[in-house]
């Protein structure tokens, strides 16, 4: 590929439809065609130029025509069609004792890689557990440790303290003080409360100062709960595995989080043991309109 951005003169038809989605780096030259800039600027490789060209005019240094897959209009979908899509995916907490195999698993990367990404720095990574000892680990480590912080919120001077020091965090914890008190009592000792016993894992995680950390894998993350309800799979957010290895460098190492990253979100996934029969109702959105 060409060093810089190069319009094929023979091929192009003066659409301009590349310096509609790349205003700072096309520009219109006289005869109607466009030109590119010299120097490209603030160019994030994300493709659209060369994507959008119906000739294939574009030559770009990072991205390849022979890259960008045709478009079929057949594939999209009806506002129907992805509704009731949509209202098949459910939060899954039974799983068979099912490996999901890594084809499964590489498919699942490949629609976390079509999620929206901020400048498009491919800045969001992964960490696939499929080992079930490293999963029975971390499920454990965390109910020790949940345990430990149930015994500290029973005491009022615990309460005091933590809600002293740490008030967001408490107030967050408010509400799940009652799964804490389940997982950490023994009650369902012969349950997994954590991870729940599913067979492979997906932590995403970014740099920790990076300011689209969150929002990059967060939607990443909703594209592998929709790629896995179409393969037959069936996935679960897990806070309790996000927060705790966030905090704990023994988990960090048992995971194999590099250093400097944070974990953003935590999705477990697996073979649902069973298909739901009707879509579960949600509430209208809360929204204003101004």
């Amino acid at each position: 590929m060409a060093d810089r951005i190069i319009i094929d003169e023979s091929k192009c038809t003066g659409c301009m439809l590349c310096e509609r989605v790349c205003f700072v780096n096309y520009e219109s030259q006289e005869g109607g065609k466009p030109h590119a800039v010299e120097t490209p600027v603030l160019c994030a490789a994300c493709g659209h130029c060369v994507a959008v060209c119906p000739t294939g005019a574009i030559s770009h240094p990072q991205v390849s025509p022979s890259d960008c897959e045709p478009l079929d209009e057949a594939n999209r979908l009806t506002y129907e069609q992805l509704m009731g899509f949509l209202k098949m995916r459910r939060s899954r907490r039974e799983f068979r004792d099912q490996e999901v195999p890594r084809e499964a698993i590489d498919r699942l990367l490949d629609a976390a890689v079509q999620a929206p990404n901020g400048l498009n720095r491919h800045n969001v990574h992964y960490i696939v557990i499929t080992d079930r000892a490293v999963l029975g680990q971390v499920s454990r480590i965390v109910t020790e440790q949940t345990r430990k912080l149930c015994w500290l919120l029973r005491k009022p001077v615990g309460r005091f303290i933590f809600r002293t020091l740490q008030p967001r965090t408490y107030r967050e914890l408010e509400f799940f003080i009652p799964l804490m008190e389940q997982i950490s009592d023994g009650k369902y000792a012969d349950r997994d409360l954590v991870a729940y016993n599913a067979p492979c894992a997906i932590l995403v995680h970014t740099e920790k100062d990076d300011m689209c950390g969150a929002e990059d894998s967060v939607y990443a993350a909703a594209n592998i709960q929709y790629a896995a309800e179409a393969l037959g799979l069936g996935t679960c957010c897990i806070g309790f595995i996000t927060g705790p290895v966030n905090a704990d460098r023994n988990l960090q190492r048992l995971v194999g989080l590099p250093t400097g990253h944070k974990v953003q979100t935590t999705l477990v996934v697996g073979w649902p043991e069973f298909r739901y029969a009707k879509a579960a109702p949600k509430m209208k959105a809360n929204v204003t309109f101004i």
